[in-house]
């Protein structure tokens, strides 16, 4: 079998955040400023419970996750790795903050019950 390797004129995204031990305490402004996002990687091979990875286009500013509704939701299954294209790219205006939690419920008053996942979770997202 042949393997073949091309230089990538455009490349799709020029900022790979990774966070290694996502959880409920929110990341906050991770990219700096306005961008796209192009693709999701969720890890959570190492949970029995399936987890939510929320991401507001807002640098927070001190505030928690608690207090923030997010723009976007990703779920990765119990022991799955998945990973979500934006075809396109899902531009966001301010910047990137994101956080983790085994809770489905995003809205801000219902978002006070947040909950770690048990084990690491680990985050990939590919911006601009």
């Amino acid at each position: 079998m042949a393997v073949t390797l091309s230089n990538v004129a455009n490349p799709l995204g020029t900022l790979l955040v990774t966070d290694i031990e996502t959880n409920s305490i929110a990341e906050e402004n991770v990219t700096g400023g306005a961008g796209t996002i192009f693709s999701i990687q969720i890890d959570n091979t190492l949970n029995t419970t399936g987890v939510y990875i929320k991401i507001a286009d807002n640098a927070m500013a001190g505030t928690t996750s608690a207090d923030q509704t997010p723009n976007w939701v990703y779920y990765a299954p119990a022991g799955k790795t998945v990973t979500y294209a934006c075809p396109g790219g899902s531009p966001f205006g301010t910047a990137l903050s994101f956080w983790g939690t085994i809770v489905k419920a995003s809205s801000v008053g219902q978002a006070l019950t947040q909950s770690d996942p048990t084990n690491l979770v680990t985050v990939k997202i590919l911006t601009s």
